[in-house]
């Protein structure tokens, strides 16, 4: 019954593995890309940790210059949504030209951060 089924699949999964230990012998050069490509996640990381620490601090910046103005009550309204704006307007280019004709009518100080 259940057992035998269980037995089954743990087959299944050992001959699973043992088909990807022998494209691997037979293909070195995929283990020594999925060995870089396991190094460089480490560097990744924290490039992207890095990323949204500097994010974070303009966002507050931006938030304090841009009190009770119209593009802060659009763009900035708190640090989330400042970090957000950032994120996908500063950091992706997503409709930057119209962001920065809004900060700038602003603010130019804000603008220059």
């Amino acid at each position: 019954g259940n057992s035998a089924m269980l037995r089954l699949v743990r087959v299944l999964r050992l001959a699973r593995v043992a088909r990807v230990v022998k494209v691997l012998r037979a293909l070195p050069e995929l283990m020594i890309l999925a060995k870089g490509l396991l190094a460089a996640m480490r560097s990744v990381f924290f490039t992207l940790c890095l990323l949204l620490l500097v994010i974070y601090i303009f966002a507050i910046a931006i938030k304090q210059l841009a009190t009770e103005t119209e593009m802060g009550t659009e763009y900035f309204a708190g640090v989330l949504p400042a970090m957000y704006t950032l994120l996908v307007r500063g950091t992706l280019l997503d409709e930057i030209s119209t962001l920065l004709d809004d900060v700038f009518l602003e603010s130019s100080a804000a603008g220059a951060v």
